[in-house]
């Protein structure tokens, strides 16, 4: 069980739920200071690892990494499953969003086996597309 900090808005965007992070939030209350995360509930997590085991999963071609700042947990979770995916796309950002949110390039020093294939948009925040360079 973790703490899981949804976003919600204020004013027009009172109904705002696209912020959400097990991480708590640090920078975005700052750039993005019409979110509010007041109420964070409790929710059961597994390992990448774990439930691709589970599942039975030995390969996969493609996983969408889509977790606010947490990206550093999934890799710590999924080393084996990881080094068995062709493909990563994850959202990236080079400020500390969410607390201990990791960097592209602290990213991939986690993957050393993945690269870049590209960026979207070219900048320093956005999404990645990263391929394993072993398979």
């Amino acid at each position: 069980m973790i703490d899981f900090h949804p976003g919600n808005g204020n004013g027009d965007a009172k109904e705002w739920d696209l912020s959400g992070s097990i991480r708590r939030p640090k920078n975005h209350l700052v750039e993005y200071d019409w979110v509010r995360f007041d109420h964070p509930i409790s929710v059961e997590t597994r390992r990448l690892d774990d439930w691709c085991s589970e599942a039975n999963l030995k390969c996969i071609d493609f996983i969408w990494m889509d977790v606010q700042g947490a990206e550093s947990d999934v890799i710590a979770g999924g080393r084996n499953t990881l080094s068995n995916t062709r493909f990563v796309y994850t959202e990236y950002s080079d400020q500390e969003l969410y607390e201990g949110q990791q960097s592209l390039q602290a990213i991939l020093g986690l993957l050393p086996s993945f690269e870049v294939v590209t960026q979207y948009p070219h900048g320093v925040e956005g999404d990645v597309l990263l391929r394993n360079t072993s398979l």
